[in-house]
């Protein structure tokens, strides 16, 4: 498994691992202390051609890695066959009752809300997403029955490798500007995923939204809609909010099915909630199962994620990297610690994803008393070249909208300014989809150090 150490590929290799499978895999990021080792698993930390000899059945590859890879380039010169993470994703899926969730935004949520609601219920589904749960399980679960849970990732049009039976579309947002140039290219990719279940298969999708009616349009099987509407096949009514926790009636078509009181913060996991439900309905599930399973769901590392507190500072760390969660982590911290300053360490994902949505990022920054930019995660760009954008243009943009924003962007000289800077009572979030997560807990460990007495 080449780029083994990835969230998807390490779900995807938990999973193999148990159902038999004797693996070996390499990541530049892998130690001997990963839990993938400790489990079995032959890793090597980075790619070298010597890592796949002549007993190597099959080379399974992330997305991230290129073509020109050693280990990819050694399996071709010796016939060994070679399948991308998206691939075998589909075999997985293929001749089995597959479940898929697909869309810009809560993919990993709303998938890991459904396999809560099968696990608790007694079901025995293999699942596969590209996040690890808070509760200490993992992201990958090898189930003995015929329903396999799988997230749906558009990045390269990966999500069209799958069969699934049914399927949820979350939403559609222009976010993987290196695969799709235009927004009507973006929506022909899920076009043709919402082409993906047979007849009798089933497609979930918001209500009112015309993004995502445009481009299901075609689809050929039953279409069923989510939504905080009373029209909506599966809709959340009588809503109720505090400090950022929410309660909802769970009713579809008109029949309250119950009461889900979410265990993780954040309205826009109300529809979460919903889309998860309503992917599972048909498994044979009562309705105090779907309303249970949901309500006991405890959240994902890096989703809203509080990892502790120190020196009376609060500290979260969070994937969000596009505006729309930006907006929804800030807005969700807001509505918990209305009194609280928020201060916020968010780093860009990609130069090409901060060019195109300067203004947005800029904006959904808004929601913070103080906010600093720390370089932008390169993922597969390279150096950086002459004139592209940088964490500083996101700064200027940002402070040109009212926003205080220090002229500091390496993650060095960000730190040392947060050990002086955040004070008692503050909210401290950490967002990105990079490695920025551990600034967060550097400085934690730095508070409890330092500031134990506050």
């Amino acid at each position: 498994m080449v780029g083994i150490g990835g969230a998807g590929m390490r779900s995807l290799a938990q999973v193999l691992s148990a159902k038999g499978w004797r693996l070996s895999g390499s990541d530049p990021a892998i130690g001997a202390d990963d839990p993938l080792v400790k489990a079995g698993v032959d890793c090597h930390r980075g790619h070298a051609a010597q890592h796949v000899g002549g007993d190597v059945g099959c080379v399974i590859y992330s997305s991230a890695i290129p073509s020109a890879n050693p280990e990819l380039c050694r399996a071709a010169e010796l016939g060994i066959p070679t399948l991308s993470y998206a691939e075998m994703l589909g075999w997985l899926t293929q001749g089995r009752h597959g479940l898929a969730v697909a869309g810009t935004h809560g993919k990993s949520t709303t998938t890991a809300m459904a396999a809560e609601i099968l696990v608790a219920s007694g079901r025995d589904p293999t699942v596969v997403y590209g996040a690890v749960p808070r509760n200490g399980g993992q992201g990958g679960r090898a189930g003995g029955g015929n329903v396999v849970l799988v997230e749906a990732c558009e990045f390269r049009r990966n999500f069209l490798n799958l069969y699934p039976h049914d399927a949820v579309i979350l939403n559609i947002e222009p976010d993987h500007f290196d695969c799709y140039d235009t927004r009507e290219a973006l929506e022909s990719a899920f076009a043709r995923f919402s082409a993906l279940p047979p007849a009798g298969g089933r497609l979930i999708v918001p209500w009112g939204d015309t993004t995502v009616q445009r481009a299901t349009a075609a689809a050929g099987c039953r279409i069923e809609t989510f939504g905080h509407d009373e029209r909506a096949d599966w809709a959340a009514c009588k809503v109720q909010g505090q400090r950022g926790q929410y309660g909802f009636d769970l009713v579809h078509r008109g029949e309250k099915l119950g009461r889900i009181e979410l265990s993780v913060p954040g309205r826009h996991n109300i529809l979460n909630a919903l889309a998860a439900a309503a992917l599972v309905a048909e498994c044979g599930l009562s309705a105090d199962e779907m309303v249970a399973g949901v309500s006991q769901f405890c959240g994902l590392r890096r989703r809203l994620e509080p990892i502790g507190s120190a020196g009376g500072v609060c500290f979260w760390d969070d994937y969000a990297h596009h505006p729309t969660e930006i907006s929804s982590t800030l807005q969700t911290a807001r509505e918990t610690a209305p009194a609280a300053r928020i201060c916020c360490l968010f780093q860009p994902h990609q130069a090409l994803r901060t060019a195109r949505l300067l203004d947005e990022l800029a904006f959904s920054l808004q929601n913070a008393e103080r906010v600093l930019i720390a370089d932008i995660f390169r993922a597969r760009e390279g150096p950086p070249k002459s004139g592209e954008v940088t964490a500083a243009d996101l700064a200027a943009r940002t402070r040109a909208l009212g926003q205080d924003v220090p002229d500091l962007h390496a993650p060095l000289d960000v730190r040392t300014f947060l050990q002086t800077h955040l004070t008692p009572g503050d909210i401290f979030v950490v967002m990105g989809a990079g490695d920025i997560g551990r600034i967060g807990y550097d400085l934690l460990d730095w508070f409890r150090e330092h500031r134990a007495a506050g």
